[in-house]
């Protein structure tokens, strides 16, 4: 009996040791990092869209509509000392509207917003509309980090995402990310490349200007700067200060070849109410004065500067604000369309001030935020004054003046259907003096509805 307690305890410390050795290298293993680790802790986000597009034109003039489905997926993986990579897809197809093609019988055109939710540089493709939107490598430290590649850049306003279609705006490149603390924050890029929105390819900087239309130049004559400046790309340095109620943004966008932008910008707090003031200064380069007067894209001694103020009140869910953006008469102000879309205080959906001087815009917004449930509900009413058609000095893409109202509706999903939200935008623009067919159609003197679908995971 003793013999069998001596061989039962020997076998109970060999098991006991054996599993404290297991447990012990489990634990070494658990401790040291490897390279699968990444891709356990990977994450997928991305989102389900379907936007649905009618622009109502004058009663003698054609109608279009379109709806667009499509979706993005994208992957990161998990940190590895510091490092992650991350890849996302995009794609778009039509699901049904009207022949877009189709000419309108009194001026000739066909449709121009709707085209947008697709490849406007491809029209007529509705199914192989697909873009690989970012590849990049980030490493992190800290509450800062530095990125490789293509990806969505830090927010700045000019230079963003814009998603405000099927496919936003994507940049290729290398960017920095520094947060120093919570007062301090400092944004450094240099982008060689970009893949506009509304479009499915990549282009090189030097390739991209002047991919959409040109307008004309100061002169009246068309302008025709495709490909004549050969850019290295865009350089961006942006400081953030934030301290109780103040806040300063200052950003400097150096365009390689073509011209510099240095955009100011502050704010304040005080009980209810926020004052923000907004200051633009170009700056063109020496490069343009060697190209013909029609290829360039921004004449020597042109200096756009614009002045641009917001007073707004906000209370218990509403929020009233009132507008001034003054264009001087030193110069257009210009920044491509085909990196971003400007961000005044006066700057709202369907009308920018990029192509314009010497002009005057005023804005009047309100909105009401309903908490349960989720729902949000504005109104912006905007009036344009100064530019003339037929005079093209401060006149880039010869509007008129106008007036507009963007009535919108958006409504977020809790629950059971987190990430479902539904948004409608009601769009209705006059011009004040030109209404003839070839100047209105698709550009004025319109209605148009927009209702957007997402669901984001």
């Amino acid at each position: 009996m003793l013999k069998v307690l001596n061989l039962l305890t020997l076998f109970l410390y060999l098991v006991l040791s054996l599993n404290l050795k297991a447990q012990s290298s489990d634990s070494l293993k658990e401790e040291r990092p490897q390279l699968i680790d990444i891709f356990k802790n990977a994450t997928f986000h991305g989102h389900i869209r379907n936007f649905y597009m009618n622009t109502i034109n004058r009663g003698d003039l054609k109608d279009y509509y379109t709806n667009a489905s499509g979706g993005a997926i994208g992957f990161t993986t998990g940190n590895f000392k510091g490092f992650e990579v991350g890849v996302k897809g995009i794609f778009t197809y039509k699901t049904f509207g009207s022949d877009l093609g189709v000419e309108d019988e009194v001026t000739g055109k066909n449709a121009k917003w709707e085209y947008e939710l697709y490849d406007v540089l491809n029209k007529g493709n509705f199914r192989d509309l697909d873009r690989l939107e970012e590849l990049f490598l980030r490493y992190r430290f800290g509450n800062s980090y530095l990125s490789y590649g293509k990806f969505e850049t830090e927010f700045t306003p000019l230079l963003n995402h814009s998603d405000g279609r099927m496919k936003p705006f994507a940049h290729r490149g290398g960017w920095a990310h520094l947060n120093f603390n919570s007062k301090h924050q400092v944004n450094l890029g240099w982008l060689d490349g970009v893949s506009p929105r509304s479009t499915t390819e990549w282009f090189g900087m030097d390739e991209s200007l002047g991919l959409f239309y040109n307008g004309f130049q100061p002169n009246g004559k068309m302008a025709d700067y495709h490909e004549f400046y050969p850019s290295s790309g865009i350089g961006i340095l942006n400081y953030n200060f934030r301290k109780d109620n103040f806040k300063l943004n200052f950003y400097d966008f150096y365009q390689d070849k073509v011209m510099n932008t240095i955009w100011a910008e502050i704010g304040y707090n005080l009980a209810d109410f926020n004052f923000g003031v907004q200051y633009v200064y170009q700056n063109p380069f020496s490069f343009s004065e060697d190209l013909s007067y029609v290829n360039r894209y921004v004449q020597p001694g042109e200096n756009g500067q614009v002045l641009s103020s917001q007073l707004s009140w906000g209370k218990s869910g509403f929020n009233l604000a009132l507008g001034y953006t003054h264009a001087f008469d030193t110069g257009r102000f210009l920044f491509p369309k085909e990196l971003g879309r400007d961000r005044f205080f006066t700057s709202i959906s369907r009308s920018r001030l990029e192509g314009l001087g010497n002009a005057d815009v005023f804005i009047l917004k309100a909105a009401y935020h309903v908490p349960k449930p989720d729902l949000h509900i504005g109104i912006e009413m905007q009036q344009l004054q100064g530019p003339e058609t037929g005079k093209f000095e401060f006149n880039k893409y010869n509007v008129d003046e106008s007036f507009q109202i963007n009535s919108h509706l958006s409504y977020r999903a809790h629950g059971f259907l987190e990430g479902l939200n539904f948004n409608i935008l009601w769009i209705y623009r006059r011009n004040h003096n030109h209404t003839d067919a070839q100047s209105i159609f698709n550009k004025s003197n319109f209605n148009q509805l927009n209702f957007v679908t997402n669901f984001n995971f």
